[in-house]
């Protein structure tokens, strides 16, 4: 899966939201390496988006925006989109462009718009679908490609008969205090687990000796330390009290980069996994979810960390989420980075320090107290 482009208006706390995922000139030198389509380098997109801002602008709820359309398209229930609408009294609707892993020559345009339910809910009939695809030509660029879809007549259908048209697509939201993530993990996947999370666990906590699979218990594995064995079942470390948060937060971290290095999914959502965690470590690690993300592949990484910013990355690898309040109506935006600083010698960490983008939290009220 790969995002393009999505748009939200009446979802969570989403009104006329637009988010772009593609970058339109080649960047020489860049640390990113094949930030593009496979065998199509002029269809160029964001690798690795770096999602930032202040709390409550909507970083995580992004990701269950995203959870619930990617829901919608494989389950084909309206059940996940009605949830997320924020005012049921008016119409709500999403667009998104985006490429499935399955068929990485095609680009897929979704529409979508929600009318107000009925009083026994939401029905068939209170969404119109329309799904467009074109195909990605060797020469083409995003920006040719979306003009060919302007020029595609969809026929009409039911919005069940319209998902059908798109390929399967796989993707990975590991959530903080998420407790199933490892239950999803295929046998590939799992092969190569035991020896991540032994390294981070490791690196996070010297005390710890080792990681082994467990021979008597499902889904489990032991992990010894200096005077105890602790077991972890389904993504939880029984009797972890013993641990620091930040150890323990190294198992979903672990987890998620080793799905990476298998290339379990494609698609990755990294939401604020490094709370309890040393910056080093989180500079680190993500340098290595970069390194080992594969060719059509994406990641999104959110965080509060200022130390991010110091990183060799491409500019236009950071976002950042604005929230302002319009009378009654929140309005979150995005920021690009690139498009206010042009030049190589331009220091994002300053521009954030020095509140170019405008994106720093309000602490009048806190002043105040």
């Amino acid at each position: 899966m790969i995002l393009l482009e999505i748009k939200l208006d009446n979802f969570f706390s989403f009104n006329n939201f637009h988010l772009s995922l593609t970058y339109p000139k080649k960047i020489s030198n860049s640390t990113i390496t094949d930030e593009y389509l496979e065998d199509r380098p002029n269809f160029r997109y964001k690798k690795l988006i770096v999602l930032m801002g202040a709390n409550a602008t909507g970083k995580t709820t992004l990701g269950n925006a995203l959870i619930a359309i990617f829901n919608f398209i494989t389950k084909k229930s309206i059940d996940p989109i009605a949830n997320c609408i924020d005012d049921t009294s008016k119409p709500s609707s999403f667009s998104m462009d985006f490429i499935t892993h399955s068929s990485i020559k095609t680009m897929y345009r979704i529409v979508a718009q929600i009318s107000p339910p009925t009083a026994t809910g939401y029905r068939e009939e209170d969404i119109s679908l329309t799904i467009s695809s074109t195909s990605i030509l060797k020469t083409d660029s995003y920006e040719r490609c979306v003009a060919k879809l302007r020029t595609i007549n969809t026929p009409n259908s039911t919005y069940i008969e319209a998902l059908d048209l798109i390929d399967t697509f796989g993707w990975y939201f590991p959530y903080p205090f998420s407790k199933d993530s490892f239950k999803n993990l295929t046998p590939v996947g799992k092969k190569s687990f035991r020896i991540v999370l032994e390294t981070v666990l490791r690196a996070l906590d010297p005390s710890i000796q080792g990681v082994r699979e467990s021979q008597d218990i499902e889904n489990s594995y032991i992990i010894r330390l200096n005077n105890h064995d602790l077991i972890m079942k389904n993504n939880e470390i029984l009797n972890s009290e013993i641990l620091s948060s930040g150890t323990r937060s190294g198992v979903d971290i672990a987890v998620m980069l080793s799905s990476i290095i298998s290339s379990l999914y494609g698609f990755y959502y990294c939401d604020e996994k490094f709370s309890y965690i040393h910056s080093d470590m989180e500079k680190a690690i993500l340098s290595k979810m970069i390194e080992k993300l594969g060719a059509n592949e994406q990641l999104f990484f959110t965080t509060h960390n200022a130390d991010i910013l110091d990183m060799s990355l491409p500019i236009h690898s950071y976002i950042f989420l604005k929230k302002e309040i319009f009378g009654h109506e929140n309005r979150i935006s995005c920021v690009y980075a690139d498009q206010y600083l042009k030049r190589n010698t331009d220091s994002l960490r300053r521009a954030v320090e020095n509140d170019i983008f405008s994106v720093a939290p309000n602490v009048d009220d806190i002043d105040r107290l």
